[in-house]
């Protein structure tokens, strides 16, 4: 009998090690205090929504430990691209009519996180407009100016307790983002204008 309950409670330690929490992907619920409700625009936020009729808009959830660093302008940054745990589904596209600029998650909104169970972890949500199904796709494709792309800001979230616990965390704190091309770096807009005082010393001269 001891052996039996030894051999159990080694099975359920197993189990815990390997398992993940859970975090719900999704920009818009309403049936919370606070409501989240972070719409992803095109070029500039308060612009144009991204809808769904256009499929190449993509978009994804990235997770990781709070030691962790987020995408940005400068880096990727350290985040992992997260999956759903019965689709492996780890891109969406977006809803359509006065629901656009919303992820079009329907019930598939859980992803795994990665991260133990009970603990607290660093989440941000990108998008993409492109051909690419991975982030690290897209935002390799975007550095070099040939996609439009943008990241929520990041926010740190715990996630389920364990395999039973059905009240997953949702994304409290998510902001509206847009997607776009890279903006010049200083740089290239010194260049620019080095290039255009010559022109412009040529035609006086």
């Amino acid at each position: 009998m001891k052996k039996l309950l030894t051999l159990a409670a080694m099975a359920g330690l197993t189990l815990s090690a390997f398992g993940q929490g859970q975090i719900n992907f999704n920009n818009r619920v309403t049936s919370v205090t606070p409501a989240i409700s972070a719409p992803v625009y095109l070029d500039v936020v308060g612009g144009t929504l991204l809808s769904g009729s256009d499929t190449s808009f993509h978009a994804a959830l990235l997770g990781g430990a709070t030691t962790g660093t987020a995408s940005s302008a400068s880096a990727i940054g350290t985040l992992s691209l997260l999956a759903s745990p019965s689709t492996a589904a780890t891109w969406i596209t977006f809803r359509t009519g006065t629901l656009a600029g919303f992820v079009a998650v329907g019930t598939d909104s859980a992803r795994d996180s990665g991260l133990a169970y009970g603990s607290t972890g660093m989440f941000q949500m990108v998008a993409w407009q492109g051909t690419e199904t991975t982030w690290a796709a897209a935002y390799a494709d975007w550095k070099n100016g040939l996609i439009k792309a943008g990241w929520s800001n990041p926010i740190t979230s715990a996630v389920t307790t364990g395999p039973t616990d059905l009240a997953v965390p949702n994304l409290t704190g998510l902001q509206s983002f847009a997607i776009a091309v890279p903006e010049p770096s200083t740089f290239a807009l010194a260049g620019m204008g080095v290039a255009a005082m010559m022109i412009f010393r040529r035609r006086k001269q």
